[in-house]
């Protein structure tokens, strides 16, 4: 072995496997990837090489090349876990000697890792060969491990019973073999092992049921299943064991058996549960001692306790004496602004009453003046007949006539009529104007609970929010049949009324404002009041119906509109919802109850 070798000597089971094959006249290679970690003389000598050059060569550096890239693969399928058939290499260039292997591998494992060892069996011609001497070699090799392991057979019948595993279970390999019982070595009654589970293709939940949460799928090896669990009739005092099951597949990749390797892993086990007492003890100390400490820190801060207490409780009173301050700050704001509301309401109402009486005279007039003008034109008329029988030359006919010129007696006649019409336009709009302040004020009624058409409110409310709305945007109304409900109307038209002048501030550019009343169900209705504004972002939505929050700017708003509205529909044991979308508009939902259900129950009006 050259210098350097000795440090890559493989782990002792290992290495037992190699030197056996040695002893039988096979040569080995071992390998974790390029290049070999182990390789014997028998190997080199049926190569043509030295020991020192197969260790500085790939593992797979053969002369013919078909040959060398079988092995390549082989190594490498291998040492990934997957299944790695025997394949068949050529040795030597004619007219020298020839030779010709079969060469196995199986992919191993030690602390370092996976591995990969190759086993070069010589043929003394190109076909495979069976040599029964190989068979009982590899018997002799199971047998003779240090890792306890068996070997069952497609039919849960027990084939190799090495003398580790003799050792481990105090039951000899012929008690064995042959039958279908290798539970008699861990359990009590008949239940399968890890070896039967691997051939049964145990799911989960079987493996689950018989070892529960200590077996897991090996990382390691493909389809391997490993565990571990005490067993008390293993030894004078019971042994930790720990279990890995893999199959053994056939050259064409079939399962032939299953082969079990078991571990002693007591003394592990011992140090861990020892360990294990040492920390419970040593925490328990330190817990003794941390009571100690608390007690005394418990003792210490008794004093300390009771000044902070008292520091809590009026830091406590001073927090609730700074909110009510704070409450009663705003419900004085609030009032004010309600007052200030309800007088504007009365003002209106009393603007509307004052006006209310003269706009009757000079619309009773105007009617009248229409009436009048029409028998002045009927006389005109009948004077115009009278005029076609007397002469053209007539003084007093052309008297008449040239008045009628100065005057412009046909532009007078045609446009008498179209003034006194837009006069007595003008005058109902006015009237109109009236009503709707007297119907969105109510200043003549008590604030008690009526019932009231919703609808009739808006369009009251429209009209006094005219000026507001006209020059941003266009209304669109979509109103549902729905019933009257019983309400407080001037307090809902304070509710229309901010949310339409809301909506007519909230758009920069000509929109629209869309106006839609609905029944959700048998006991409500609503109104949605949408318009095509810049939308309320959701920072400022939590925040909406806070008193005096507002977005606008100073002198423009005092923050209670919504706030207020928010109040009356709550006690109108309503709901008002936002939907905005930032850049697209807003929806406000005002959801009212037809019926109050605290109020007296009334007949609904017309």
């Amino acid at each position: 072995m050259p210098d350097g070798v000795a440090a890559l000597r493989p782990s002792p089971p290992t290495e037992l496997w190699c030197d056996a094959l040695a002893l039988a006249g096979h040569g080995t290679l071992l390998h974790r990837g390029e290049h070999p970690v182990w390789a014997d003389a028998t190997l080199a000598e049926q190569l043509g090489c030295t020991l020192s050059a197969l260790y500085d060569r790939p593992f797979h550096a053969l002369d013919d090349a078909n040959s060398a890239e079988r092995l390549r693969q082989q190594g490498e399928a291998c040492l990934a876990g997957r299944d790695a058939a025997p394949v068949d290499i050529t040795t030597g260039q004619p007219p020298c000697a020839v030779r010709h292997f079969e060469v196995r591998a199986r992919r191993l494992e030690d602390a370092a890792g996976p591995q990969v060892l190759h086993v070069f069996i010589e043929r003394t011609n190109a076909a495979p060969t069976h040599d029964p001497s190989t068979r009982a070699v590899l018997d002799q090799i199971i047998r003779e491990l240090p890792i306890a392991a068996f070997i069952l057979d497609t039919e849960h019948r027990v084939t190799h019973w090495n003398m580790a595993c003799e050792r481990i279970s105090g039951i000899t390999a012929p008690r064995l073999i042959g039958t279908r019982d290798p539970w008699r070595a861990f359990f009590d009654a008949p239940r399968p092992v890890m070896a039967d589970m691997i051939l049964d293709h145990a799911d989960a939940d079987t493996l689950e049921r018989l070892y529960p949460g200590s077996w897991q799928r090996s990382t390691h090896t493909p389809d391997a299943i490993e565990a571990e669990g005490f067993y008390p009739s293993l030894g004078e005092s019971g042994r930790w064991i720990y279990f890995l099951a893999a199959p053994l597949r056939g050259a064409d990749g079939s399962i032939i058996g299953a082969i079990e390797t078991l571990q002693d892993i007591t003394e592990r086990k011992t140090a861990e549960n020892a360990l294990a007492l040492t920390n419970e003890r040593l925490e328990a100390i330190v817990a003794d001692r941390t009571r100690e400490l608390a007690e005394a820190n418990a003792r210490l801060a008794e004093d300390i306790d009771q000044r902070e207490t008292a520091e809590q409780e009026l830091l406590k009173r001073y927090i609730e004496l700074t909110e009510l301050n704070c409450q009663l700050h705003d419900a004085q704001e609030q009032l004010v602004q309600s007052e200030k509301l309800a007088s504007i309401g009365q003002l209106a109402a009393g603007v509307a009453h004052e006006i209310n009486n003269p706009i009757g005279y000079v619309l009773s007039n105007i009617t009248s003046l229409g009436g009048y003008l029409d028998d002045l034109l009927r006389l005109f008329d009948s004077f115009e007949a009278l005029e076609a029988g007397r002469a053209p030359d007539d003084p007093a006919l052309l008297a008449v006539q040239k008045l009628k010129q100065e005057v412009d007696f046909d532009f007078l006649k045609e446009d008498l009529p179209a003034l006194l019409r837009e006069s007595e336009e003008g005058a109902s709009r006015v009237r109109k104007i009236v009503a709707d302040l007297k119907d969105f004020s109510h200043a003549d009624q008590t604030q008690e609970w009526v019932w009231a058409n919703i609808v009739k409110g808006i369009e009251s409310t429209l009209n006094v929010v005219n000026n507001e709305v006209k020059y941003k945007a266009s209304v669109a109304r979509h109103y549902a049949e729905i019933p009257a409900i019983q309400c407080m109307p001037s307090q809902l038209n304070q509710v229309f009324m901010n949310l339409l002048v809301n909506a007519a501030h909230a758009i920069e550019a000509p929109g629209t404002i869309t106006i839609t009343t609905s029944q959700p169900d048998a006991e409500h209705v609503r109104v949605s009041i949408a318009d095509t504004g810049c939308g309320i972002p959701e920072a400022v939505k939590a925040r909406i119906f806070e008193p005096f929050f507002t977005t606008k700017g100073v002198g423009k708003g005092t923050g209670l509109g919504l706030s207020l509205s928010y109040g009356i529909v709550q006690n109108h044991h309503g709901r008002i919802d936002i939907d905005s979308t930032p850049g697209e508009g807003t929806t406000f939902h005002v959801t009212l109850p037809i019926q109050q259900p605290d109020a007296e129950r009334t007949p609904a009006a017309d």
